[in-house]
């Protein structure tokens, strides 16, 4: 008997008269420890039969044994759970429909329960391909049926770190076996987006000339209209700059379709018109964005939220601007801490221990930015626990910057395998390969990062070490960590006075630091003509 999902088998007894006291995550880790054996044992019990008729769920026996006053015995059956791994020729495919059940289905679930149905309902047929043909990664789903017609696609999963995952569920009775067999693409349920065959608004009496659709002309005829704005979008996407397609694009996310407002009809545009029943804030809020948005600061200010840490513009401390934690993840914070605070509590116990050499370790390898830094911070001041979590953050992500400058990827067959080559805490290495890297594509397994990752890689490490140096945001030099990053001081400064910092130069010749109040960036640069 098939199963959709183990959430059903596990929540719903209504399916089949067995209840797993397992929860979904539980079974994740009974799956990657029992790996290697292939199955997993566990014991059912079933009650016996009743002289009513009526069928009762079974109950899980546990070690425990029955109690000597209970009259009903439980008679223990042991099922073998066999879990599959992932085969993409063979994974089932899981969809949803989240616009709801299409009638073709239950039509003819009705049909098929009832005794005098014709079964005339056709049910939608679905073809499985790739999403990308040079790519065994990927996958995209299209269906149809009599009215509609469904699609999905996922882009595919070189490491999955997901806590819940879909799986398909075979019980086999006569054998005692259910077998787990995880869905498509590692598990993932493709949700469907359903759209109506040939549907196009109709607008009576030619009243949309301008605009797109159909127009309906006196004798009864329907003709196809294509409007004014449709033309210059398909002039701009074949002829047309890539800034010019960018602002186009902004235009059509602002663009309202008048067929998903709902109103009163004249009633609606009569109060807007007249500004009737509008509270003060709302007109002030009309008022504003009635304003003229330009297009090329919108896209100076997506391409700056790509390359640079969360900023807060409207901050009053330089320290509130940029948040080191929110650059770290929960996940890596929590590890760092946990390492940090360790060595911390050993330094108040024992006055010897020093803490430069238990987080940076050999002196050889040491990068010396990093350890002049530490080396000021008092650990007895109350800021010194969040700066060496910084900085000792920065020095794990020193390891991962180096073997990428020498080589621009990793290769392995996982992403453990990636982090593994780098001696860094897993939690931390997967924070960072999320950040700066994407998955290589073709046979061989592996992380690249791009020119582009690689200056936001640059970006960011260098605003970590000023955040490490103290609340002030301000650093005498940073030319030792350039010389530590293998980088040239004056790209480091050009990163820098984007990010808002102010650079100088002393009489030293050293490359002092420090970010003002408020926040401002650069205006942009037009580049030199060639």
């Amino acid at each position: 008997q098939s199963i959709t999902s183990l959430s059903q088998l596990c929540l719903n007894p209504a399916l089949y008269p067995i209840k797993f006291s397992l929860c979904f995550r539980h079974l994740e880790s009974c799956i990657r420890t029992k790996s290697s054996e292939g199955s997993l044992h566990i014991q059912l019990g079933t009650m016996p039969k009743s002289s009513h008729k009526k069928r009762k769920a079974s109950k899980v026996s546990s070690s425990t044994p029955t109690t000597p006053g209970s009259s009903k015995k439980i008679r223990s059956t042991s099922i073998r759970v066999e879990v599959s791994p992932n085969n993409p020729e063979y994974d089932p495919v899981v969809v949803s429909f989240p616009r709801g059940i299409p009638s073709s289905i239950i039509d003819n679930d009705k049909n098929e329960s009832s005794a005098t149905g014709d079964g005339t309902a056709s049910p939608p047929r679905f073809t499985s391909s790739k999403l990308k043909a040079s790519s065994s990664r990927g996958r995209r789903i299209t269906g149809s049926d009599d009215n509609c017609t469904y699609s999905a696609s996922a882009a595919g999963r070189g490491h999955d770190g997901r806590l819940t995952k879909m799986y398909v569920c075979v019980y086999n009775k006569k054998q005692k076996t259910l077998k787990l067999i995880p869905s498509a693409e590692k598990g993932t349920v493709f949700s469907l987006e359903q759209s109506v065959k040939d549907y196009t608004p109709s607008v009576a009496n030619g009243s949309m000339l301008i605009g797109g659709g159909r127009t309906e002309e006196g004798n009864g005829t329907t003709t196809k209209v294509m409007s004014a704005s449709d033309q210059v979008q398909m002039l701009v996407e074949s002829f047309g700059s890539k800034k010019k397609q960018k602002v186009m694009a902004s235009r059509a996310s602002n663009k309202v379709n008048i067929h998903s407002v709902v109103g009163a009809g004249d009633v609606m545009m009569h109060s807007v018109t007249n500004q009737e029943g509008i509270s003060l804030e709302n007109k002030k809020g009309m008022e504003e964005g009635a304003k003229i948005v330009n297009p090329n600061d919108v896209a100076y200010e997506s391409a700056r939220k790509m390359m640079l840490p969360p900023y807060d513009v409207n901050a009053d401390h330089p320290s509130k601007v940029y948040n080191a934690q929110a650059v770290m993840g929960t996940t890596a914070w929590d590890k760092v801490s946990r390492i940090v605070e360790k060595v911390l509590s050993k330094k108040a116990e024992d006055d010897e221990t020093d803490v430069v050499d238990s987080l940076l370790g050999r002196k050889r390898f040491r990068p010396l930015s990093l350890e002049a830094l530490l080396e000021s911070i008092d650990p007895s001041r109350k800021s010194a626990p969040f700066r060496i979590k910084v900085a000792f953050f920065l020095a794990l992500s020193l390891k991962f910057y180096s073997k990428i400058l020498r080589r621009g990827f990793v290769e392995g067959e996982s992403l453990d395998d990636c982090i593994g080559h780098l001696f860094i805490p897993h939690e931390v290495g997967v924070r960072l390969f999320e950040l700066f890297t994407a998955p290589m594509e073709g046979k061989k397994g592996g992380f690249v990062a791009s020119k582009q990752q690689k200056s936001r890689m640059i970006s960011h490490f260098l605003i970590l070490y000023i955040t490490a140096s103290g609340k002030g945001m301000q650093v005498a030099s940073i030319d030792q960590l350039c010389k530590d990053m293998k980088l040239d001081t004056k790209e480091a400064s050009l990163v820098l006075r984007e990010a808002g910092f102010v650079v100088k130069k002393s009489g030293k010749g050293d490359t002092s630091v420090n970010l003002p109040i408020p926040l401002k960036f650069p205006p942009p640069k037009r580049g030199k003509r060639t």
